[in-house]
C-alpha cells in the first residue's frame, strides 16, 4: 500500500512538474512542430499576471487554421482552460506568452478569438515562423515614404504610419503614458492612422527599478518596448517567447509593422491584470533599458539584450499660473515614424496630467529640437480652449516637427529637446467680429486708421484702432486692408512656399519664419505677378522673367503669387486670435 501511494506521489510530482517550473530558453531541438499537434492536447501557456511571478495557465489545443495569417503561414487555435483566466481569457499584454506541449516550445500567444467573451479561445503564432525573424539579413531601418509636401501641412485626415501588417484581431500592446487620459492618447493615435492596430492606449505606470534586469527577461516575463523614458514614461509592454543567449523574440505578431527597427528593450512588472469585458489589459510598471528591438516583423518582434540604442535627451521646463513647476528630464528614441507621436504624447502629459489642469486653458510653448544632422527647429505658439481642445492644439504645436519628418531628402536624427511651457486654467481666444477704415479715398504717402472690434468665445469684446501709413509709391490702383492672425498668413505662407523647398534647410528656415499667433496683422497689399521659386517670394516680376523662372516644360514649376504687400503693422491680443477680412480703398 505504501508502495502504490509513494508511486501515486512520484506521478502526482511528475505531472505537476511543468506547472511549478519556469522554462530555461529552448535550443532549437526543443521545439514541439506544429505538424505534430492534435485536437485535444493539453500544454502549458506560461505568463505574468501580477507583479513578476511566471504563472502556468492550462492550455487545450482545438486545431489549426491553415493560411490564417497569410500563405504558409498558419494559427494554432487553443483554450485557455485554466481558473486563473476564467473570467479574463486572453487579455492585452498576454502577447507572446510562450505555449508548451510536454516541455517544448510550441509558439506564442497572439490573438483573441473574440472580443467580449471570456470563453478562452485564442490563437497561437507557430515558434517555427517566429524562429524565421532570427534569420533576417541586417539592413538600415526604413525611412518613411517621401509624400507631398503640399499635403502634409493639414492634418484633415489620419496619416497611417504603416497598415498592410498590421490586423484588428491582435492581442494590443497596451501603450501606456504614465497619468495622461487614454482618451487623448487614442486621438493622437487615430491621427497616425494606428487606431484598430495592435497598439493600445491605457492607463499606466512609470519607470521603476526591477531587480535582476536583463537576467529576468525568460520566456513568460514581461517584456516593454520603450519609446520615451525618464521624468516621461511611454512604452509598450507584450511578453518574451524565446531566449537564447542574449537574443530574444517576443510579441507573436508586430508592434508597428516596421520590419528593421531600433526600439529599447526593457524588463517590466505587472500592477495587476485589469478585467474588463472589453479591453481586458496588464497594467504595468517599466524598468530600466536593458537591450534594442531590432526586428518588428510579421510572426515577431527581436532583439538583444545589451546592445544598447541612441538616445535623444529632453529638458521641458513648466510655468502654470506663474508658479515654476518641477523641470523634466528624460531619454526618447529617434525614429522617422514615431518621433512627432512621442513629442505629442509628452505635451499631452504635461498640460493634463496635473491637478491644474480645468476645463480651460491657454498654454503656450517656446522649444528648440537639436538635430546631429540639420539646424535646429524653433517649435513656439500659444493655444487656447476647451479641455476637448487639447488634442488638437496639440497636433498644431508639433506639426512643424511632423512635416519636417516627412520630407523625402534626408532623416533627421534627433540630439536633444529643449523646451519651456507656460499655462493657465483661462481660455483666451479671439475672432475679428468686424473691421473698418476712417477713410476709403487716401492719398499716397497718408496715414490711415482701421478700427478693429475682436470677440471672445464667450462673448467679452474687445476694440483696438490701428495705424497704418501707405507708401508714396502707391497710388492710382486698387489697394485691399487685410486684418489677418499669424495663424491665418502662416498657412497661406507655407502652402504656397514649402512646396517648392529643395532641400530640409530650406524647410526648417521656413518653419522657423512662422509668426505668432496672439499677434493681429495689418496690411496694405496689391495684386502682382509674382513666383514663389526655391521657398523664396518673388513679387512683381516682369513676364520674361517669369517664363524663365517658369519655363513651361519644367518639371517643377514655381508657384503662383499674386499678394505683394506695402507696408504692415501689428499688434498684440492678449490670447490667441484667428480670423481674416479684407477691406478695399481706393488711393490717387
Amino acid at each position: 500500500m505504501r508502495n502504490r501511494r509513494l508511486s501515486a506521489l512520484l506521478l502526482l510530482c511528475f505531472w505537476l512538474c511543468p506547472l511549478m517550473r519556469v522554462p530555461a530558453a529552448v535550443p532549437q531541438e526543443s521545439i514541439f512542430p506544429k505538424s505534430q499537434l492534435r485536437p485535444g492536447m493539453h500544454g502549458i501557456t506560461y505568463t505574468v499576471l501580477q507583479g513578476s511571478k511566471i504563472e502556468p495557465l492550462q492550455t487545450e489545443i482545438l486545431g489549426i487554421a491553415k493560411d490564417f495569417v497569410g500563405p504558409g503561414l498558419d494559427l494554432i487555435i487553443a483554450k485557455l482552460v485554466d481558473a486563473k483566466t476564467a473570467t479574463t481569457g486572453a487579455v492585452h499584454g498576454m502577447s507572446g506568452s510562450p505555449l508548451y506541449i510536454e516541455g517544448k516550445l510550441v509558439g506564442a500567444l497572439s490573438r483573441r478569438i473574440a472580443t467580449f467573451e471570456k470563453d478562452g479561445h485564442c490563437g497561437f503564432t507557430p515558434i517555427e515562423d517566429m524562429l524565421r525573424v532570427e534569420q533576417e539579413p541586417a539592413s538600415d531601418p526604413t525611412r518613411p515614404s517621401p509624400i507631398q509636401l503640399r499635403d502634409a501641412w493639414h492634418w484633415a485626415e489620419p496619416r497611417p504610419l504603416r497598415g498592410a501588417m498590421l490586423r484588428a484581431d491582435y492581442l494590443g500592446i497596451p501603450l501606456s503614458v504614465g497619468g495622461l487620459n487614454p482618451r487623448v492618447a487614442a486621438r493622437f493615435l487615430e491621427a497616425l492612422g494606428l487606431r484598430g492596430t495592435p497598439v493600445l492606449a491605457v492607463p499606466g505606470g512609470g519607470t521603476t527599478t526591477l531587480a535582476g534586469g536583463g537576467s529576468a527577461l525568460e520566456p513568460g516575463a514581461p517584456l516593454a518596448a520603450v519609446m520615451m523614458t525618464g521624468d516621461i514614461n511611454i512604452s509598450g509592454t507584450g511578453t518574451l517567447t524565446w531566449r537564447s543567449g542574449n537574443r530574444v523574440l517576443a510579441f507573436g505578431h508586430p508592434m508597428f509593422g516596421f520590419g528593421k527597427s531600433s526600439l529599447p528593450m526593457a524588463a517590466a512588472e505587472v500592477v495587476t491584470t485589469v478585467p474588463s469585458y472589453e479591453t481586458p489589459y496588464k497594467l504595468t510598471n517599466v524598468g530600466r533599458v536593458v537591450g534594442t528591438i531590432l526586428e518588428d516583423r510579421l510572426s515577431a518582434i527581436g532583439g538583444e539584450v545589451g546592445q544598447m540604442p541612441k538616445l535623444a535627451s529632453y529638458r521641458i521646463e513648466r510655468l502654470h499660473r506663474g508658479q515654476k513647476l518641477p523641470t523634466l528630464r528624460g531619454e526618447f528614441i529617434s525614429h522617422p515614424l514615431l518621433t512627432p507621436f512621442l513629442v505629442e504624447l509628452a505635451m499631452g502629459q504635461i498640460f493634463s496630467a496635473t491637478d491644474s489642469f480645468g476645463r480651460t486653458f491657454t498654454l503656450s510653448v517656446e522649444g528648440l529640437v537639436h538635430f546631429r544632422n540639420l539646424p535646429s527647429l524653433h517649435l513656439r505658439g500659444i493655444y487656447s480652449g476647451e479641455d476637448g481642445d487639447l488634442a488638437s492644439a496639440i497636433l498644431e504645436m508639433v506639426q512643424p516637427l511632423q512635416l519636417l519628418f516627412q520630407q523625402p531628402w534626408a532623416e533627421p536624427i534627433v540630439e536633444s529637446l529643449e523646451m519651456k511651457t507656460a499655462s493657465t486654467e483661462d481660455e483666451e481666444s479671439w475672432v475679428i467680429e468686424r473691421a473698418s477704415v476712417d477713410n476709403t479715398r487716401c492719398r499716397p504717402g497718408s496715414t490711415i486708421w482701421v478700427n478693429l472690434l475682436l470677440q471672445e468665445r464667450h462673448g467679452r469684446r474687445i476694440s483696438r484702432k490701428v495705424p497704418l501709413t501707405l507708401p508714396s509709391g502707391l497710388q492710382d490702383q486698387p489697394v485691399a486692408i487685410r486684418i489677418a492672425s499669424g495663424h491665418a498668413l502662416d498657412t497661406r505662407a507655407l502652402l504656397r512656399k514649402v512646396p517648392s523647398a529643395e532641400s530640409p534647410e530650406e524647410l526648417i528656415a521656413l518653419l522657423n519664419e512662422q509668426r505668432p499667433n496672439d499677434m493681429l496683422y495689418v496690411q496694405a497689399i496689391t495684386e502682382s505677378s509674382g513666383l514663389v521659386s526655391a521657398a523664396a517670394d518673388l513679387p512683381a516680376l516682369p513676364p520674361t522673367i517669369r517664363a524663365t523662372l517658369s519655363p513651361p516644360t519644367s518639371s517643377r514649376k514655381a508657384e503662383p503669387w499674386n499678394d505683394l504687400v506695402w507696408s504692415e503693422t501689428s499688434l498684440s491680443i492678449p490670447g490667441v486670435v484667428n480670423g481674416e477680412q479684407l477691406l478695399r480703398i481706393d488711393v490717387r
